[in-house]
């Protein structure tokens, strides 16, 4: 495919003086913003879903552990099943996986919606519904991650990832403010039944553009293809430096989410506006620090951006656990929204871009199940650390730890030195894939 002419089509904006493509660079190729825009509404309505759900089990008798079996059916599926998820993104043709996903998620949160207006929606249907919509939201996820290579040139495939970590960020702030307000006037099934529109949106973007479909060349069998994967990146030592320096980043970050409701009620005494403004702190933050890459992208290496991320997140994480007014943790969170994208973003995308296509479901699968496994077992943690040891000494070790994940790059880098001037984002995998040697095995 001619990439710059899909580019010259797409848009007429330059990219910088350095030759680095803006900030934004992806949304103007049409397809990839058609399925970008598909996605946040995607991502509102599992947040809105969250909302409805939580309403439903509030005044459950078992209502603190159902919350968590909820948590629990919305990941599980991403955990357990990514890996042949990603197997199957790789063998069958992710277009119609990514429609088949998307109109799965349609027909169960429909039904979810009549359940809720019948006065037939008991928790243990609700875990059920959840259940299924994980999991379509996780087959989803996979195959729209390895079809991302395909919408964009190699040159703006940060901007592409960047633009995800956005999407989601922002979904974050807007889903739980629009469903908390469409469950308090209209009520719960009003909330599952525009999480099941959400899901629509993706399907019409899919029906009417032009997606590419499964690479060509010989299909293996499923069992062959597991392994195959697998070993792929258990081979490459770049591969498996990226999925460490995720799992080790993805820990400390996790005490954010985690602790930050308890944060914004006992320490700062703040009610749902303020954590609703914590929340919007950070994703504001997560913006900048998109509009903020190519400028890190033109003076630093990745690995010297993990670096940054790291070092900056660690400090925006002391500052959280030790400021005791809402607007020191706002500015905290801010700070943490922009490092993140500066230190998350090259991961995924050099991961995206130095997985050949034929095997890049498998590896995007490989390295989600890390990244959300790492904030899983991360908020059980800083949870259980909270209780025992108290809620300043949790974020502060977070803090810690991320540190430690700092130094660690420092030490066990993922790639060479920043690129020459011009150096297409392909040469630059390539010296990676240079000064970190493959060891055998």
């Amino acid at each position: 495919m001619n990439w710059r002419a899909v580019a010259r089509a797409g848009s007429r904006k330059r990219p910088t003086s350095a030759g680095e493509p803006g900030a934004f660079a992806a949304l103007s190729i049409p397809l990839f913003r058609a399925m970008w825009l598909a996605e946040f509404a995607g991502d509102v309505g599992n947040w809105m879903h969250t909302v409805g759900a939580q309403w439903v089990i509030i005044g459950h008798p078992d209502a603190v552990l159902f919350a968590a079996l909820l948590v629990g059916a919305a990941r599980m599926p991403s955990l357990a099943l990514a890996v042949p998820l990603g197997a199957i993104a790789d063998l069958f043709d992710r277009r119609r996986l990514l429609l088949w996903s998307q109109a799965f998620q349609v027909v169960v949160g429909a039904a979810l919606a009549v359940a809720s207006l019948l006065g037939r929606l008991t928790p243990v249907a609700l875990l059920a519904f959840t259940l299924l919509l994980g999991l379509g939201s996780a087959l989803s996820m996979v195959a729209f991650q390895a079809l991302v290579p395909q919408l964009v040139p190699p040159s703006r495939l940060h901007s592409a990832a960047a633009l995800t970590q956005v999407n989601l960020n922002i979904a974050r702030v807007v889903g739980p403010m629009l469903g908390g307000l469409l469950v308090a006037v209209i009520g719960p099934t009003s909330v599952f039944a525009l999480d099941a529109l959400s899901y629509l949106v993706f399907v019409v973007v899919l029906c009417f553009c032009t997606v590419p479909g499964r690479p060509p060349g010989p299909r293996p069998q499923f069992r062959h293809a597991l392994v195959e994967g697998v070993g792929y990146v258990r081979r490459s030592v770049l591969m498996r430096r990226i999925l460490v320096h995720s799992f080790l980043t993805g820990i400390p970050c996790a005490a954010v989410w985690a602790l930050l409701p308890s944060v914004s009620t006992l320490r700062l005494g703040a009610g749902a506006p303020g954590y609703g403004l914590l929340l919007a702190a950070a994703g504001v933050g997560s913006i900048c620090g998109a509009a903020l890459l190519p400028l890190v992208r033109r003076w630093a290496s990745d690995n010297a951006s993990l670096i940054l991320g790291s070092v900056v997140t660690a400090a925006a994480l002391a500052v959280l656990g030790a400021v005791d007014s809402l607007a020191g943790a706002a500015l905290a969170l801010f700070a943490f929204g922009t490092a993140w994208m500066v230190m998350q973003t090259p991961l995924a995308a050099t991961m995206q871009l130095i997985a050949p296509d034929w095997v890049r479901g498998r590896a995007m699968a490989l390295f989600q199940t890390v990244r959300t496994g790492s904030q899983s077992l991360g908020a059980v943690g800083w949870g259980l650390l909270a209780t025992n040891l108290g809620l300043l000494a949790a974020v502060e070790v977070s803090a810690a730890a991320m540190a430690l994940a700092a130094l660690l790059a420092v030490c066990w880098p993922v790639g060479p030195g920043r690129r020459a001037a011009g150096q297409p984002d392909e040469e630059h995998v390539q010296r990676a894939a240079t000064v970190i040697p493959r060891l055998p095995g």
